[in-house]
């Protein structure tokens, strides 16, 4: 099955299930990714579609206002909130207005000169941090009213993970689930561990593949997924939220975890480290699989990663 939601391609790959199981799973999943797609869509909708919860929420912290989260959003906030400490600010889910000063709050608009140094002085980036949200049970406030919540680089892995609880609630025990390259497999593919390949950030070609035991997830975070082009230079969708500017020193990094909301931030922490921080941030966030290529084509691995790749030129 496949469907678009979340500003993406998402695919749904079920094996040795009966039809019966496998179409009952595959759409109790759909149903919840179009409510995800929804609730936690921080940017306003085409037409005069409502605001989602995330939007609403972002509303009231403009405002002021306290307002009452549910607990799935409030436990993947809290969890972003625990993941941008551990990262010492390179994943950082509180940039959303930084995020639309660059246009990338709306993906039919990406051909356009980027922000001048005024615009970007006068956001506050120390603000920018979910240290200045304030809760009282699942009650939610902030005294900055600039702060804008966007969830895209820990929204993959979460929504994975539900994915894989609700197939495993159904009795599928075979399958792979697909959002936009990031990916969670469940047992195996017609009786061996998935076969997944890396990608080369350059080219269409594939460096390698990895083999994915059940339950893992893989997640790729790199410039190639959104970007703009302007007077010949290349501004790509993730933002150091240090500096307010697109990192430009990484090209991808690819990460293996059990558990998909880790794998997504660290991919994009890993990703603003750069090979300078790589090994710091792989420590700090307990990354023990993670690959890194530079924008100059350098390749960094952890040893664990290393172990697993099957390049090209030795893969059958």
């Amino acid at each position: 099955m496949q469907l678009h939601a979340f500003g993406t391609l998402v695919g749904i790959s079920i094996f040795g299930s009966d039809a019966n199981t496998a179409n009952a799973a595959s759409s109790a999943v759909q149903a919840e990714f179009l409510r995800i797609d929804a609730d936690w869509y921080p940017w306003p909708k085409p037409g005069n579609a409502p605001p989602g919860e995330l939007r609403r929420l972002n509303q009231a912290i403009a405002s002021r206002q306290t307002i009452v989260v549910s607990a799935d959003l409030a436990d993947i906030i809290r969890r972003a909130t625990g993941l941008e400490a551990a990262s010492r600010g390179r994943f950082n889910p509180a940039i959303g207005a930084l995020t639309a000063l660059w246009g990338f709050d709306d993906a039919d608009s990406l051909q356009r000169p980027p922000p001048d140094a005024a615009a970007l002085a006068e956001l506050d980036l120390s603000r920018m941090t979910t240290r200045e949200l304030h809760w009282a049970g699942n009650e939610l406030s902030s005294d900055s009213n600039t702060l804008v919540i966007d969830l895209g680089g820990i929204a993959k892995g979460a929504i994975l993970d539900l994915s894989a609880r609700i197939l495993r609630q159904h009795g599928v025990h075979n399958a792979i689930v697909n959002i936009g390259g990031d990916l969670i497999v469940l047992g195996r593919v017609r009786d061996r561990a998935a076969r997944i390949g890396i990608r080369s950030p350059s080219a269409d070609d594939i460096l390698g593949w990895l083999a994915i035991a059940d339950g893992e997830t893989v997640v790729t975070s790199g410039d190639y997924e959104r970007f703009f082009e302007f007077e010949g230079r290349r501004y790509q969708h993730i933002l150091d939220p240090r500096t307010g500017h697109p990192v430009s020193h990484t090209s991808s990094v690819t990460v293996i975890h059990r558990d998909p909301l880790l794998a997504d931030a660290a991919a994009t922490a890993l990703v603003v480290a750069g090979e300078a921080d790589f090994d710091e941030v792989c420590r700090l966030l307990h990354i023990e699989q993670a690959l890194l290529i530079s924008a100059a084509g350098d390749v960094r691995l952890t040893a664990a990663m290393q172990k697993r790749v099957n390049w090209s030129d030795r893969s059958e």
